[in-house]
């Protein structure tokens, strides 16, 4: 079988909105090490810059993400390599502390089935909006696996911890409708406009100042694990980041002359 020359991510800068698209259709843009490897480069490329004002990540044809290859994992467990097992799940989850770390939305556009890992990339997303005929599978538990991609520790966040703990014990696959009722996705759109409604999420939110939105990101992150006091602390500092910088320092300075 051929190999497929091109890269298995695409990245388009659409204005104030990046597009990243995982491009591997045929495969369900399964997260083989190939894919993860370049999702990786995407995803640190775009921490080091800095410039994305939005982000949306994507699936191209009819499928958000699959999971793992499971004929990869297959092979890596005949050979028992444990190392190259950890280099991919390692490779996965700095792609998850890259979208988190962005100091702009991210939202995943879920156009069709996200499983396994690919439903953890959804969940290490700021928003999601998922098409009507999108499905979202839990998937480990039919390999007697456990989570990756920060599974559970998003899941509780999003849901609360006793419904996730019955989410990943009972392992239901939850159509679009059901994710919504659940809040693990904001938005259900027909799968013609998911795109559009996506990226036009992102144009709007890239309008945001950046320190707001990087603030925002950082501080819910941290409340999970920090003490009033310490929050509060955090807090502070990062108003007074705020008022240090251009964004607000104009819009005061934009205000005192309105209202002179």
């Amino acid at each position: 079988m051929t190999a497929d020359p091109r890269p298995p991510v695409r990245c388009e800068e659409l204005g104030d909105v990046t597009l990243v698209t995982l491009d591997r259709p045929d495969d369900g843009n399964a997260l083989g090490a190939d894919m993860v490897t370049e999702l990786s480069r995407t995803t640190a490329a775009l921490r080091a810059t800095g410039r994305a004002r939005a982000v949306v990540l994507t699936g191209a044809g009819r499928t958000f993400c699959t999971g793992a290859d499971l004929a990869e994992l297959a092979a890596l467990g005949r050979r028992r390599a444990t190392g190259e097992l950890i280099e991919l799940t390692d490779a996965l989850a700095s792609v998850v502390r890259d979208l988190r770390a962005l100091a702009c939305p991210v939202i995943a556009a879920v156009n069709g089935v996200a499983a396994g890992a690919g439903f953890s990339l959804a969940l290490a997303c700021d928003l999601r909006l998922a098409s009507d005929r999108s499905a979202f599978h839990f998937a480990y538990g039919a390999l007697g696996s456990s989570t990756d991609g920060g599974m559970s520790w998003f899941l509780p966040r999003i849901v609360g911890t006793a419904r996730a703990l019955t989410l990943l014990l009972e392992q239901p696959v939850l159509r679009a409708p059901a994710a919504r009722e659940l809040e693990l996705v904001s938005e259900v759109v027909p799968a013609a406009d998911l795109l559009d409604v996506a990226l036009r999420r992102g144009r709007a939110l890239a309008q945001q100042a950046t320190h707001t939105v990087r603030a925002a990101k950082s501080l819910l992150d941290l409340s999970a694990c920090l003490s009033l006091e310490s929050h509060l602390r955090a807090e502070h500092d990062e108003v007074v980041k705020g008022l240090m910088g251009a964004d607000v320092r104009r819009e005061l300075e934009a205000r005192r002359h309105r209202t002179r």
